[in-house]
């Protein structure tokens, strides 16, 4: 009998020691997916302060997985980029690609602002070890880096500006060479057709 008494004192005590470490992280698990869900509805009312302090509480808690802190290191993103804070945005996006480096955005679900922002840091993360090969080609700024690009596009469209106002102010004067003179005749109105008998 004493055996069973002890076990019966000691088996509580063992159970809630081993047991004990799992609850908090499911709790705290639990509380940022709440605070993510919350902070979500938040955004798509436009209250970001509200929004980024629940983002926020969820990155404070100890116990979080990885797709909760990517989750919320979005929603920071986003609210972030609607505020025009550029530099912040840019750091949430380089800690969610702390987290997981192949993160693809949602071209459909995701606003353009942020697919760009994503796909301009991980280039920019992962520059140096994309460029290997020395070849010419890999060294060449892209397309629209280029300055030449840049200065024809707005040779064309400088010089298409030019031709429309040429057209339009000779247009506009018939023979007098465009200057606001009077408007062309009317045309003769259609003669009356013949009646049936």
């Amino acid at each position: 009998m004493c055996g069973s008494r002890f076990w019966a004192a000691v088996l509580p005590v063992l159970l809630a020691v081993c047991l004990v470490p799992f609850v908090p992280t499911y709790a705290q698990s639990a509380v940022c997916e709440r605070a993510l869900a919350a902070a979500q509805d938040q955004y798509r009312e436009a209250e970001y302060d509200e929004a980024l302090r629940l983002a926020a509480a969820c990155l404070n808690q100890e116990e979080r997985t990885a797709d909760q802190a990517i989750s919320a290191y979005r929603i920071l993103a986003l609210i972030h980029l609607k505020r025009d804070e550029l530099e912040q945005a840019r750091s949430a996006v380089v800690n969610l690609l702390g987290i997981d480096p192949t993160y693809t955005t949602d071209p459909v679900a995701d606003p353009p602002a942020y697919v760009s922002l994503v796909s301009i840091v991980q280039r920019d993360v992962q520059g140096p070890t994309e460029v290997a090969s020395s070849t010419p080609e890999s060294t060449r700024p892209s397309f629209f880096r280029r300055t030449s690009t840049w200065v024809t596009m707005g040779t064309v469209l400088v010089g298409s500006g030019v031709a429309t106002v040429v057209a339009l102010q000779s247009g506009s004067g018939g023979e007098q060479g465009g200057g606001g003179g009077t408007p062309p005749p009317a045309p003769e109105p259609l003669p009356i057709p013949p009646t049936t008998p």
